[in-house]
């Protein structure tokens, strides 16, 4: 299903949202990510201060993708293709616990 994000604060509701749609707590994506319960719940709330490369990385543990789409009438008249951006499967780091 496809959820259009207009504006960076519904970025938390959509992390939460998918993040209890898996079954997972913010302690157990913490665990994951190797970072603190606080650290998560940090990001979550505040995801638009993190790294895009952070929030890719809780994207994929969420298996959720991001689509760059361009919604200007010229793309849709010039007959390119629409780049699409995706989060694929990667490891996790393991180790230490880092400071968000």
């Amino acid at each position: 299903m496809t959820y259009p994000i207009k504006i960076l604060s519904q970025l938390p509701l959509f992390l939460k949202a998918f993040r209890k749609e898996k079954g997972l707590t913010q302690a157990a994506m913490a665990e994951r990510l190797g970072i603190t319960q606080q650290s998560y719940a940090y990001f979550e709330g505040n995801p638009a201060r993190a790294t895009v490369e952070r929030l890719f990385l809780v994207l994929r543990l969420l298996d959720v993708e991001i689509l760059l789409d361009q919604t200007s009438p010229a793309s849709e008249s010039s007959g390119k293709s629409r780049p699409s951006v995706g989060a694929g499967p990667g490891g996790v780091p393991n180790g230490k616990k880092e400071s968000w």
